[in-house]
């Protein structure tokens, strides 16, 4: 498993042209601009330079939630802020990262996420930012491993801590934090 942050601000590189994007790209493409251009640029780039197919070659199939597959190299990707965060492993992998900011509604999402174990703990250190970012995280990177919602979080409890993420269900995945950047959390999941 690996995977490769990009500050897409600082990203320079020919661009895919939009009509090499597939359907439904191009109407993300429409949406989110340059940025969405960018990111499937450098996710075809870096799928062309491990599978030996050529990027513009590269086609999508998307599961029941829209996930993007590519059969020949299992991958996922996360954006938040500036940042793109592409994950690659020899079979499903998972990624999140997410900017780090308050939100008056963390204790509300706190509750749906975590199991009822981490939100007592949670709640008892004081409701650090750095802490629910680093649960959301790992709760999203399991959800897209698992090919669900953030909201199937609670299905697949886990306990932070000292910095780790503790799987509390049987057969885990390994599940990593990473720290992208300053102000940022990240987390991985994947079957080794």
């Amino acid at each position: 498993m690996h995977y490769l942050v990009y500050n897409l601000s600082r990203v320079q590189l020919p661009l895919l042209q939009p009509e090499q994007l597939d359907p439904t790209e191009r109407a993300a493409y429409a949406r989110r601009g340059l940025p969405y251009l960018t990111e499937r640029t450098l996710l075809r780039r870096e799928l062309a330079r491990l599978s030996g197919i050529p990027a513009a070659e590269i086609r999508f199939s998307y599961g029941e939630l829209g996930k993007p597959e590519f059969a020949a190299q299992p991958f996922n990707l996360s954006h938040s802020g500036e940042l793109l965060c592409l994950a690659f492993h020899h079979s499903s992998v998972g990624v999140d990262l997410e900017q780090l900011r308050p939100r008056p509604q963390l204790p509300a999402l706190a509750q749906r996420i975590m199991c009822p174990e981490q939100l007592e703990a949670w709640r008892s250190r004081g409701c650090e930012v750095e802490e629910f970012y680093a649960c959301w995280c790992a709760a999203e990177a399991l959800v897209k491993l698992s090919g669900s919602s953030i909201w199937q979080a609670r299905t697949q409890p886990f306990v932070y801590r000292e910095g780790r993420i503790c799987p509390r269900f049987e057969d885990a995945p390994e599940i990593r934090l990473f720290e992208p950047a300053p102000g940022y959390a990240g987390a991985v999941a994947y079957r080794p």
